[in-house]
């Protein structure tokens, strides 16, 4: 079954007036929110910028070896001279490499005691600053790009007892996070259910709410009498992706993006023509055979089995499944695609809010970093194991 994530990059910090658009968009300003309509690509019909088929760099796929044994990453970034880090949520750790490929250090993990976190939930950059946030612990720490650590903090919520995430580093080093929110399931009727994601802005160690995006979509059946909460097979999802100055969102079910300043208030609306994608009976099958050969067998099984026979299944894929920053446009944004596709598209959508165009990606790999000239990817093979590629990106 393919998983879908969501992936987050920052830029530099700096002010920003809105850009005008240059590529034919029509532009309409309602109630001082710009509302850009793309009828066709900036590029027009041949992209104008392209992903190296062969990737330059692989790191990983080495079992065992303390260094190229990856589980998990949830981060990476390819620094000024070159070498890499990678975030390696299995182990905690941040591991450096140089720009051939050669371990260089790690940072963190659970080996010793005197080490400045034991888990890695999330990691971004700000410049030349490194952001790992620790959620069990609750701290997030900075370190230079050498892996000196320069500061860490705890971080609550007024509710000291709610859990959260940290989704990203605005340019003032102020941060964006979420918390769940909870839903009453007691005499609800079974269907679709989109657990709210709440929004918090994270200034000065206050977490101050500024919106609620609906959450991945759950299937409530009634199971033996008692609420059973599932995935949705190709449900709608919300995407999100932080900005210098802002950040960007998109509920899964159309081609639109919203661009919000650090506060929640909406700046801008980009939209771009397209449709989705319809749900195949191949994608039911992959995903269904997926689902059950993971359940093992006996009473588990057999409650999966009649929960998927039963599920009613969408007409339709999600329009996008995923986002990026790019700091030469605004952002990288992923197609929901068919489960045996072997490629997937991404929408490049420009600063000024209007579609450039369209790059493929392989199926099974996830951004994690883009610079000027190179896009760092996460794969995952059919064995499940992890790889970091680093690609040249020609524009």
């Amino acid at each position: 079954m393919r998983r879908w994530w969501i992936v987050l990059a920052v830029g530099l910090s700096g002010c920003r007036e809105p850009a005008p658009v240059v590529s034919g968009a029509n532009v309409v300003d309602s109630a001082g929110i710009q509302v850009i309509t793309s009828s066709a690509p900036g590029w027009g019909d041949t992209p104008r910028w392209k992903v190296a088929s062969d990737p330059s760099l692989v790191l990983g796929g080495v079992a065992g070896d303390p260094a190229l044994d990856f589980l998990s990453i949830v981060g990476a970034k390819r620094l000024d001279d070159g070498s890499l880090v990678v975030a390696n949520g299995g182990t905690g750790e941040l591991r450096w490499f140089s720009p051939e490929g050669t371990p260089v250090r790690s940072v963190g993990g659970r080996a010793s005691a005197k080490s400045p976190f034991a888990a890695i939930a999330s990691f971004y950059s700000l410049g030349d600053t490194l952001v790992a946030w620790d959620a069990r612990a609750r701290v997030l720490t900075r370190l230079s790009s050498e892996g000196m650590v320069l500061r860490q903090d705890t971080l609550r919520m007024a509710d000291s007892t709610r859990r959260f995430a940290i989704l990203g580093v605005f340019g003032d080093g102020t941060l964006l996070a979420e918390a769940g929110v909870a839903i009453e399931l007691k005499d609800r009727e079974p269907g679709s259910v989109r657990p709210g994601r709440g929004l918090f802005h994270f200034s000065k160690g206050v977490a101050d709410s500024i919106g609620v995006l609906p959450g991945e979509e759950l299937r409530l059946s009634i199971v033996d009498s008692q609420p059973v909460l599932t995935a949705v097979p190709f449900g709608l999802g919300s995407r999100l992706t932080v900005l210098s100055d802002g950040y960007l969102t998109s509920e899964g079910d159309r081609l639109q993006l919203e661009e919000r300043d650090p506060a929640g208030r909406l700046r801008r609306i980009m939209r771009w023509p397209g449709s989705r994608l319809p749900v195949l009976p191949d994608d039911i099958d992959r995903q269904g055979r997926a689902l059950l050969g993971s359940a093992g067998s006996g009473v588990q099984r057999a409650k999966l089995d009649s929960i998927w026979s039963s599920m009613q299944k969408p007409d339709s894929l999600p329009a996008i499944i995923g986002m990026i920053a790019d700091p030469r446009a605004l952002a990288w944004v992923r197609r929901g695609m068919h489960v045996a596709s072997s490629e997937a598209e991404w929408w490049v959508i420009a600063k000024d809010g209007s579609w450039l165009g369209t790059l493929a990606l392989p199926g099974t790999a996830v951004p994690l970093d883009i610079t000027e000239a190179w896009i760092v990817l996460r794969t995952v093979d059919e064995n499940r194991i992890e790889r970091v590629e680093l690609r040249r990106l020609r524009r």
